[in-house]
């Protein structure tokens, strides 16, 4: 399977805002340039579309699939509203044949599965944020999918898995937008002052982050439900399953940047596939 994957590159984002503040943490712009540097990485590995699942755009109800093919307007982010990177502009392409295939392959595997397609739909700030730094140019099309609160592993696996058999010979990209641990500061706070919430927190964040960087994909799929339990992590760390869905992990992955947001934790991996590698 490895050698026909369309799986070019894949790589795990940070969605908070604060990466695109106009004076930030050294952790944000550390971020920042991480994330723009798998773009970059992403153009030099000629990738058509980029398969994402963001935590932030969730549901409750089944599975929603992106299908305007022009998302654009303004984004005004609930908790920073207050700041100047909460108010966003976006704009990027959806690869609206591409995600007709994946919602058929998603509901052939007993998943509900529909599109949303209408004018002003709420882009969540995880998207928002990885298309502004992945693709300002607007190289790529996209193809998106929400994450369900109350699917399992496996069917975010699932979700994975279909998106590459639905990829149709194009060069494909993996991206997932997600938090590390997600001890939010409860306070106010200057840029400076950032720091993880608890070093519990920064050990379980970086010994997860050893295991991919590491090439030991079972043992971090293994230690999931203990890193989410011990370490309050964003979403559970599910979007872990929608990699390893996607075929995404079966190398080691580099750590880009790993650092604070308002006590949360961020980091950008980037796994360079055997594919890409040729």
């Amino acid at each position: 399977m490895a050698e026909q994957s369309a799986v070019v590159a894949a790589a795990l984002l940070p969605g908070m805002p604060h990466l695109l503040a106009k004076q930030p943490a050294t952790s944000w712009a550390d971020l920042r340039v991480a994330s723009e540097a798998v773009g970059e990485h992403f153009r030099e590995a000629r990738v058509d579309t980029v398969l994402m699942l963001s935590t932030q755009w969730f549901t409750v109800l089944g599975h929603q699939f992106q299908l305007d093919p022009n998302p654009s307007g303004q984004r005004t982010d609930e908790n920073w509203y207050a700041y100047d990177y909460g108010r966003l502009a976006y704009d990027f392409r959806i690869d609206a044949a591409l995600t007709e295939r994946w919602m058929g392959l998603v509901a052939e595997r007993g998943l509900q599965a529909r599109g949303t397609l209408y004018e002003g739909f709420p882009i969540d700030t995880g998207t928002v944020v990885a298309t502004a730094l992945l693709d300002p140019g607007r190289r790529f099309r996209f193809a998106l999918v929400s994450c369900n609160l109350y699917a399992d592993v496996e069917d975010i696996a699932t979700l994975g898995r279909t998106a590459v058999a639905a990829s149709d010979g194009r060069r494909v990209g993996v991206v997932v937008v997600s938090g590390l641990s997600s001890g939010l500061i409860q306070r106010w706070i200057e840029p400076s002052e950032d720091a993880l919430a608890t070093p519990v927190q920064d050990k379980w964040n970086r010994r997860m982050l050893d295991a991919l960087t590491h090439g030991q994909a079972d043992e971090a799929l293994a230690m999931r439900e203990a890193y989410a339990a011990e370490a309050a992590v964003d979403s559970q760390f599910r979007a872990l399953a929608f990699l390893h869905g996607a075929d995404a992990l079966r190398t080691p992955a580099e750590l880009l940047a790993y650092g604070p947001i308002w006590g949360t934790g961020g980091a950008v991996l980037l796994w360079r596939t055997e594919r890409d590698r040729k």
